[in-house]
């Protein structure tokens, strides 16, 4: 058997998992040796009369399980028998044949060339690339601070590079922060439905939450002020751009109002712009509108590439030592190498060629679930992620999430977004870029559609 005899049978499972199957048995027959050459994905997919995307999908499976190694400009090839193999499970694994719709991660796409460019422009300057492998202040090198600082200015969001500090992600840097200003006990005003990792923290700190009265943009200024009133919290945390489940963005009037309650109060805004580098056209961030009453959270997990795990942060500048302070008891610092890497992918315009790619490929995903779900009550947003399903009135929240399980679809129910004694909304998150690719997709919104369909919540079948 070589790999001009690969087969597909119809109703044998997924295409790319049989093609992933079938060149193992020829690895471990010695059909295909070590370091022998694949076809190109082009080829393949003219040979078998499936689509690229399907041997793309095929070779990264075969690639996952340590069978193949793509070498950057020559191709993909059988291991060697001297590589380091690692088999990987990304998040979201698990069984190939679920469909997940459940994390919201960038769509698949092939950074290895970019990555292996960044590295070699690194090597260039041995001293350099001996200091970065060396301890360096919690701060951070100037130099990496001053080009995030220029990038992000390029897209809206002015940070002071004096001032800005790396983390490790989004949810490190809230981590810190909550470390920084909170203690048990303390009260944090939260949007009505709010991130899962921000509930999970404030359990684990035994830190209050308490939930904010939203309408389709986002937190309501005057339900906020009650809020502060009633609760006496500690500070306020909100995602105004492409909120995280309801996919809202808050208007330039409402994030100024918001801020008019901080400063009436006296208290401080965690700003998680986890996604604001995403939209085409937003409006301004809020720590542009005032740096001293927020506290500005960013990353470039969604825009870049998440295994880079570099984010950034702004306080205040009356907090911005014992924020310092935090970081090195956390970490004593953020890899330099990392963030010498993302400089790099910044430098050479790579950063803005994959945001400019993920917005094109999530343009044609939310074309493709407007096809399949359209019709039912949906909220999304232009350059989004996610989007936010309410179920049918006849429809149970738990029997739905159940039937969509036992259908291999994974998605998260609005009962993760609550916090602790809110009402929980009868609604899911979909994350529209998690599937492989189109094809993923596609599969798993007609899985969904036919669940929504269903007359009543008994004519699930388990």
């Amino acid at each position: 058997m070589t790999i001009t005899d690969i087969v597909l049978i119809e109703g044998a499972g997924p295409r790319y998992r049989q093609i992933a199957d079938q060149l193992a048995q020829l690895i471990e027959s010695g059909a295909l040796p070590a370091n022998s050459k694949l076809p190109t994905h082009r080829a393949l997919a003219d040979q078998l009369g499936v689509t690229v995307g399907t041997v793309t999908r095929a070779y990264a499976e075969a690639e996952r399980r340590g069978l193949v190694e793509a070498r950057i400009g020559a191709g993909t090839f059988v291991v060697g028998d001297n590589a380091a193999v690692w088999t990987f499970d990304s998040c979201g694994g698990g069984d190939p044949e679920d469909t997940h719709f459940s994390y919201n991660i960038p769509p698949w796409l092939d950074r290895a060339q970019m990555l292996n460019q960044a590295m070699q422009q690194l090597t260039r300057n041995p001293a350099m690339l001996n200091q970065l492998m060396l301890y360096q202040k919690p701060e951070g090198i100037e130099q990496h601070r001053v080009q995030m600082a220029q990038w992000l200015s390029h897209h809206h969001v002015h940070l002071d590079p004096q001032r800005l500090l790396f983390s490790s992600g989004a949810q490190n840097a809230t981590h810190m922060v909550l470390d920084a200003f909170c203690r048990a006990g303390d009260t944090l005003l939260v949007e009505k439905y709010s991130y899962p990792g921000l509930i999970s923290l404030a359990r684990q700190k035994q830190i209050t939450l308490k939930p904010v009265d939203m309408d389709a943009e986002g937190l309501l200024p005057e339900a906020l002020d009650a809020a502060c009133r009633l609760y006496q919290p500690r500070l306020i945390y909100a995602m105004p751009t492409f909120q995280n489940p309801t996919t809202g963005t808050l208007s330039a009037s409402r994030r100024e109002a918001i801020l008019a309650v901080c400063r009436k109060h006296k208290l401080y805004l965690i700003e998680d712009e986890v996604n604001g580098l995403l939209p085409r056209e937003r409006p301004e961030a809020m720590v542009n509108m005032d740096p001293e009453q927020v506290i500005h959270i960013g990353a470039l997990s969604k825009c870049l590439a998440p295994g880079l795990r570099v984010g950034y942060l702004q306080v205040p500048e009356k907090l911005h030592t014992q924020m310092a302070v935090t970081l090195q008891n956390h970490s004593w610092m953020i890899s330099p190498l990392l963030t010498g890497i993302a400089c790099e992918l910044i430098r050479a315009g790579d950063a803005d060629r994959v945001l400019q790619q993920i917005r094109q490929e999530v343009e044609r995903r939310l074309e493709l679930t407007l096809q399949y779900l359209g019709e039912f009550q949906l909220r999304y947003q232009r350059d989004c992620f996610h989007v936010w399903l309410k179920l049918p009135e006849q429809l149970r929240l738990s029997e739905f999430v159940a039937a969509a399980e036992a259908r291999n679809i994974k998605l998260k129910s609005g009962e993760l977004f609550a916090p602790p004694g809110a009402a929980i909304p009868p609604a899911v998150r979909l994350s529209i870029s998690a599937p492989r690719d189109l094809e993923e997709l596609e599969a798993g919104l007609k899985v969904v559609r036919e669940l929504l369909q269903q007359e009543s919540s008994a004519g699930f079948s388990l």
